[in-house]
């Protein structure tokens, strides 16, 4: 995974400089989509982001303001000419409006796409080099969070060394993978003089609407960069009960529990102007916070791990 952009930080109601929920993770040179509140494909345009590069698509539950871009943002793909297949991840649920949808508008998908249903914490797609799967939150309807995992990552070749040796070019993903290398002359070299350790792999959770039941954290061990929602201040603590929402705070203590290099907090509720006095909430418990802004983008490189 290498970066993480922020389309739309803020919760249901409307405010300004703040649109609903929608991020986008670049995975080798793809795109995984990640909700998508109205106005989604303008943010897209804005952001310089390819809609064609969007290969998946996760949806965490049915309130409005995580999902209803997405027939607009269909139709677009479907003007633009798409090809490449499209697989949308959601609640059972969104796939019947979808077809309300289009059958109304008389729109015909001609690309390929697919749909998955996410209606249990399982496994939803596992390539060569990443994992996703969903996690059950705890919200006013069924809403699930996704896990991303990359798989670790190869060595990283010393090109300077390798070039002084004249190693052969077909022998360097053998060096990526860990092998040493025997010159022709029959000396050996070990894999660690030629290469360097691989990047860090990452692993990033999304925790759209939640509110945290105990142990919940389980759910969340070794996530390198966790994303969650953290609608009010503690002092509304009993509106975010009753909202079934996270206060600054619980996403600070889950953090603490979790231990990730990084906490990524978004859904702010649109009585906050600004967000210092929630970051000083927040950091009063976790150091490493990052207030996820609309057009904010997180390169996972420059992490400090």
């Amino acid at each position: 995974m290498e970066r993480l952009f922020i389309l739309g930080c803020g919760s249901a109601l409307p405010a300004s400089g703040r649109n609903p929920t929608a991020q986008v993770l670049e995975h080798a040179g793809k795109f995984f989509l990640i909700d998508c509140g109205e106005g989604t494909q303008s943010r897209l345009r804005e952001s310089k982001l390819s809609f064609d590069k969007i290969t998946h698509i996760f949806i965490s539950h049915l309130h409005g303001d995580h999902y209803l871009g997405l027939p607009g943002l269909i139709s677009t793909m479907q003007l633009l000419g798409r090809e490449r297949e499209l697989v949308l991840y959601g609640p059972k649920a969104l796939w019947d409006i979808l077809q309300l949808q289009f059958n109304a508008s008389n729109t015909r998908v001609s690309f390929p796409f697919r749909f998955v249903e996410v209606d249990a914490e399982k496994e939803l797609l596992d390539t060569s080099n990443i994992n996703v799967s969903s996690i059950k939150l705890n919200h006013r309807i069924s809403c699930f969070g996704f896990i991303f995992k990359e798989k670790p990552k190869q060595r990283r070749i010393n090109g300077l060394l390798v070039k002084q040796l004249e190693v052969p070019n077909y022998f360097m993903n053998n060096l990526r993978e860990g092998q040493d290398y025997i010159s022709s002359s029959g000396e050996l070299y070990k894999n660690e003089f030629l290469t360097f350790p691989p990047r860090k792999s990452h692993s990033y959770a999304f925790c759209s609407d939640n509110r945290i039941k105990a142990n919940f954290s389980d759910k969340l061990k070794g996530v390198s960069i966790l994303y969650h929602e953290s609608t009010f201040l503690h002092k509304e603590l009993p509106r975010a009960r009753k909202t079934f929402h996270t206060t600054v705070k619980e996403a600070a203590e889950l953090a603490v529990e979790v231990k990730p290099d990084l906490l990524i907090l978004g859904h702010y509720s649109a009585r906050y102007k600004e967000l210092k006095e929630l970051k000083m909430e927040a950091n009063a418990i976790f150091d490493s916070v990052l207030m996820g802004e609309d057009r904010l983008v997180v390169n996972f490189e420059k992490i400090d791990c």
